[in-house]
């Protein structure tokens, strides 16, 4: 295996998006080259993990103000994706490249989102994880769990991963602004993380667009090209269209 195929798609809506992501997976057969896709969201669109409960999220406020509300074909917890950068990856694991579990595909990904904050003046770190009561909560970027990547004990990426019949697809989001911070208006009263106000959970994340580095004057296509090449030097591979 040599070659990481690389997907542009822009923006697109969020049953797009998640559409997408879920065919990726399912094409997908152990010995595939790997694709890496990178997109965004238009309009901004809530997605809502695998197994997470959709009983606490307000649809028709979302509606009122123009969000999709979608399901991820991942897990974990709610996303607002509005301002930010989303990848996806689709590989083989059990395998040479990313090993033969989920703790070692996430940290190839992580050196490879390392590598490509690096390149972009960022110095960044990977959480231990988050304590048992944050992990019951509604909202994703409310803490940061367990190879989740945070700049200065603020969380900047979310993924999540799902693996099936010998592969796996992880995406995450990284966030450019402080969009996704309108999520617990969109979680019904008495929904846990519904009591959050937008500058607390601004206090927990942080944005590439708030940070000291190259990104502020970088065109999207050019952040597209940095994100592959990090991607293909980290796994050791070639860039191929797909």
């Amino acid at each position: 295996m040599s070659i990481l195929r690389v997907i542009r798609d822009g923006a697109r809506t969020g049953e797009e998006n998640m559409r997408r992501d879920a065919e990726l997976l399912e094409s997908h057969r152990p010995g595939d080259a790997p694709i890496l896709r990178m997109y965004r969201w238009s309009p901004p669109a809530i997605s809502i993990g695998y197994h997470q409960d959709e009983s606490g999220f307000d649809h028709e406020a979302a509606r009122r103000d123009g969000i999709d509300v979608v399901r991820r074909p991942t897990g974990g917890r709610a996303i607002l994706h509005a301002e930010e950068l989303t990848y996806s990856i689709t590989g083989t694991s059990p395998g040479p490249l990313f090993g033969d579990t989920l703790n070692t595909s996430y940290q190839l990904i992580n050196r490879a989102l390392l590598r490509f904050l690096e390149m972009l003046g960022i110095q960044a770190d990977v959480s231990e994880g988050e304590s048992r009561d944050d992990a019951r909560g509604m909202v994703c970027f409310k803490s940061a769990g367990k190879h989740e990547i945070r700049v200065g004990g603020r969380k900047l990426i979310g993924s999540a991963q799902r693996r099936t019949q010998g592969v796996f697809l992880q995406h995450g989001s990284i966030l450019v602004g402080s969009a996704h911070c309108d999520l617990p208006r969109y979680l019904r009263p008495g929904t846990r993380g519904s009591e959050m106000l937008p500058e607390q959970l601004l206090a927990l994340t942080t944005g590439l667009g708030e940070l000291p580095g190259s990104f502020a004057g970088m065109k999207s296509g050019e952040v597209d090209d940095l994100m592959a090449d990090a991607f293909a030097r980290e796994l050791g591979l070639s860039l191929e269209p797909y």
